[in-house]
This record gives structure tokens, sequence and C-alpha cells, in this order.
């Protein structure tokens, strides 16, 4: 179903790694940002297959230009990592760890 919307903030403040289990598609991903310049590392963990990340936080700025595809099998993880300079995160993904 396209109309079904998910969403997560994932607060920075409390730890600069993070885990993260996506069930659904419409999944949408925001950022609290952290006090100061740091790298920072999400966890992705797809919850039950087919699960989609439809939206990232509007400051982040991928390699590439575009979002990556996260993987999509049962159980799969993909690592992204971030570094956040004040004002955008700069994100690059290493994907389909299983």
């Amino acid at each position: 179903n396209s109309g079904t919307s998910n969403a997560a903030t994932i607060d920075w403040n409390v730890s600069q790694k993070q885990n993260l289990t996506i069930t659904g598609i419409g999944q949408a991903i925001s950022f609290t940002n952290p006090a100061g310049a740091c790298n920072l590392l999400l966890r992705v963990e797809q919850g039950d297959g087919g699960d989609i990340v439809d939206a990232w936080d509007g400051d982040i700025k991928w390699a590439g230009g575009s979002a990556p595809t996260l993987s999509t099998g049962n159980g799969e993880i993909d690592i992204l990592s971030f570094y956040w300079d004040g004002s955008n995160y700069y994100g690059v993904a290493s994907l389909d760890f299983s």
C-alpha cells in the first residue's frame, strides 16, 4: 500500500551509533542534529523484507548525489555512515551485510 507512512527520528544526541529496524513501505527517516561536528553510524535492518525508505532527512548530502537503495531481503543489514559538519550530513552506504 503506497499510502502507508512510517516515520522514525534518530536523535544523534543519544548516541553517535544507532540501530533502526524498518518495516513496511513509505518510511521517512529524520535526524535530530548532534551538538557539534562528528562522525555517525546508522545500522539499518530489514524487519520483514521489501521494506523501503522513501524519504531521508533533508540535510543529508549523499555520495553520488542521491540516497542509496537499501537492501531488501528479510534480515539484511546496511550500514550508513555520516559526517555532520554543523549544517549538513554527508552520507555513504555500505550495503547488504547478510
